[in-house]
């Protein structure tokens, strides 16, 4: 098995998606390592996605609080220049499920690095546990 891969692909303006699917196998799990949401084209609308864990932490919105969300990131391309930036949460184990939202109007094109990771029986019912939020227990 390949111990790196990267995740890419395009996203309808305000849409969802499950990337990554639950090979039942706990011990096997997924580090997400990068990554980066762009537009459709160079002079294109802003962009912001969301990696989660679970679907319900797709929101609409970041929210650094709700532990189902792992990773957040934009790009904005104005007349003057722009910025983009990336802010991942390095403790992430994807062991289930990983999803993806672009909460922008127009498409966003997506590039994700993710590395795999064998854990122990006990590191995976604790990211088992990461994965709900405090609201969702």
């Amino acid at each position: 098995m390949k111990d790196v891969r990267i995740l890419r692909g395009k996203l309808k303006g305000n849409s969802k998606e499950r990337l990554i699917v639950d090979d039942g196998q706990f011990t096997d799990a997924w580090q997400v390592v990068g990554f980066e949401a762009f537009p459709t084209n160079g002079t294109g609308p802003d962009v912001q996605g969301i990696l989660s864990l679970d679907e319900d932490g797709l929101t609409g919105g970041w929210d650094a609080a709700d532990n189902r969300q792992i990773a957040w990131s934009f790009m904005f391309i104005g007349t003057n220049g722009g910025s983009e930036h990336s802010w991942i949460d390095e403790r992430n184990l994807v062991v289930r499920d990983l999803w993806i939202e672009n909460f922008s109007s127009d498409p966003m094109n997506y590039l994700i690095r993710v590395v795999r990771r064998n854990i122990s029986d006990d590191q995976a019912i604790l990211a088992l546990i990461q994965e709900r939020s405090q609201d969702d227990i």
